[in-house]
C-alpha cells in the first residue's frame, strides 16, 4: 500500500471536519431524526454514504467529475431527485401529529432522500480535497479499497452521531403528538423544499 499513516491521518481529520460542518446532509439527518427518531436518520445516512461512494469511485477511476456531473443522465437524476424531495415535503407538511411506526416503505423513502440530498452538492469534497492528500494516478487497488472504507466509516460515523443526538433530543423536547410534532413535520417539509430548490439551481 502506497498510502502512509500520516496521509491517512491528515485525510481522516479533514473528512471529520468537513462531514461535521452543517450542510444539506447534516441538516436533513438531524431534521428527520428529530421528526421520526434514529431509524430515519440511519436510512438517510445510508443513502448519503452510498451516493458519496458512487462519486468517490468515479473520482478514483480517473474520470473527470466535472464532465460526469454535466452528463444528461445526471441531469435527469437531479430533476427526479428534486421532484422526489418536493413530493416528500408535501407529504411531511400534511403529516398528522401522531407519528406512524417506521415501515419498510418509509425506510426506502429515507434512503432515497439521502441519495437525493447527496446530489445537492455540485462541487464535491472529493474533487477538491483528495488531490491535496493523494496522488490519484499512483493509487493501487488496495489504496482505493482503503480510501473507500475510511471515507465510508467516517461519513457514516459523523452522520449517525448527529442522528443519535437528535433522536435523544426528540424524546426530551417533543412528544409524538401535539403542536411540537406538527411543527417538526412542517420544518422538515421546508428543509426538503429548500434542498429541492438547491438541486434545481445546480442545473443552471
Amino acid at each position: 500500500m502506497s498510502l502512509s499513516l500520516t496521509t491517512l491521518l491528515g485525510l481522516s481529520l479533514a473528512l471529520i471536519f468537513v462531514s461535521a460542518t452543517p450542510g444539506p446532509g447534516v441538516i436533513t439527518t438531524v431534521t428527520r431524526s428529530l421528526q421520526s427518531g434514529f431509524r430515519a436518520g440511519f436510512w438517510i445516512t445510508a443513502g448519503i454514504v452510498v451516493m458519496d461512494l458512487v462519486v468517490l469511485i468515479v473520482t478514483l477511476s480517473g474520470l473527470s467529475l466535472l464532465a460526469y456531473w454535466s452528463q444528461p443522465g445526471l441531469v435527469a437524476m437531479k430533476l427526479f431527485g428534486a421532484g422526489f424531495l418536493l413530493w416528500l415535503a408535501w407529504k411531511n407538511w400534511h403529516r398528522p401529529a401522531l407519528a406512524q411506526n417506521a415501515t419498510p416503505k418509509q425506510n426506502r423513502r429515507d434512503f432515497f432522500t439521502g441519495i437525493a440530498v447527496s446530489l445537492t452538492n455540485p462541487v464535491l469534497f472529493y474533487l477538491a480535497f483528495l488531490p491535496a492528500f493523494i496522488d490519484l494516478s499512483a493509487l493501487t487497488l488496495l489504496d482505493a479499497f482503503v480510501l473507500l472504507g475510511l471515507i465510508s466509516l467516517i461519513l457514516a460515523g459523523v452522520l449517525l452521531a448527529y442522528a443519535l443526538a437528535a433522536a435523544k433530543m426528540q424524546h426530551l423536547l417533543f412528544s409524538q403528538q401535539g403542536k411540537g410534532q406538527i411543527w417538526l413535520n412542517r420544518i422538515s417539509a421546508l428543509v426538503l423544499t429548500l434542498l429541492a430548490l438547491l438541486l434545481l439551481a445546480s442545473l443552471a
